[in-house]
């Protein structure tokens, strides 16, 4: 019965490591992707973009809702590309988020990857 005891308080010791750990690194991740978009929108390239399409993700950050833009960006020198941005946008600010609007965007190569964040857009601090 002790041996039993034993290994479940071990077993249970092991599963809280393991989700501490995985919290942590989701933390983490989470940092660097805001430090990403910090980047982008105080450095990046600015471009204006049309939304074509806007879809609410059901996720919410301090009450903001997260919304996943299609957008056909054109960038200064005249090229088009389509692209879909996960954004954060604030309440107040939804009505200039229709489709068809133009919006303000600013990009910047992250790696082998060009990386769009919207102007305006909620970034928690």
């Amino acid at each position: 019965m002790i041996i039993f005891i034993t290994a479940l308080a071990i077993m249970s010791l092991i599963s809280t490591t393991v989700i501490i750990v995985l919290i942590v690194k989701q933390l983490r991740s989470n940092s660097q992707h805001s430090k990403q978009k910090k980047m982008i929108l105080e450095e990046g390239t600015t471009a204006q973009a049309v939304i074509q399409s806007i879809q609410q993700t059901n996720a919410q950050v301090d009450n903001q809702p997260e919304v996943l833009l299609h957008l056909e960006v054109t960038k200064p020198d005249g090229e088009v590309v389509h692209t879909e941005v996960k954004a954060v946008i604030p309440i107040i600010s939804i009505p200039s988020f229709q489709k068809g609007s133009v919006i303000e965007v600013k990009y910047m190569m992250i790696g082998q990857e060009r990386r769009y964040e919207v102007v305006g857009a909620y970034l928690p601090s």
